[in-house]
């Protein structure tokens, strides 16, 4: 039990470090092939939109407010930074079921 954390930093160290061409590959695509973009802008600001009236209900602020939409490059930036977490995470989740 006591080797099963560090194993872990480093199975995490590994992922993230696997995960970053996956994630300029999936930028260079989205350059590409404009309905691939669309649909990874659209995930973004639907994520954005989410995240940003959670945090304000979190910190008791008004939720009925306009959230403007990220730009396109902040949108494709913030798709493939969450694509690349969810693949993480996912990785994560999978090697976990084996302990």
């Amino acid at each position: 039990r006591v080797m099963v954390l560090p194993l872990v930093k480093l199975g995490t160290l590994v992922l993230k470090t696997l995960s970053k061409p996956i994630a300029t590959n999936l930028k260079q695509q989205a350059g590409k092939h404009p309905k691939f973009r669309q649909i990874i802008v659209d995930i973004a600001q639907a994520n954005h939109r989410f995240t940003t009236t959670l945090q304000r209900r979190i910190y008791g602020h008004a939720t009925d407010v306009e959230i403007h939409p990220l730009n396109g490059e902040k949108a494709v930036q913030a798709a493939v930074d969450l694509i690349g977490e969810v693949f993480i995470f996912s990785v994560i989740i999978q090697i976990s079921t084996y302990f």
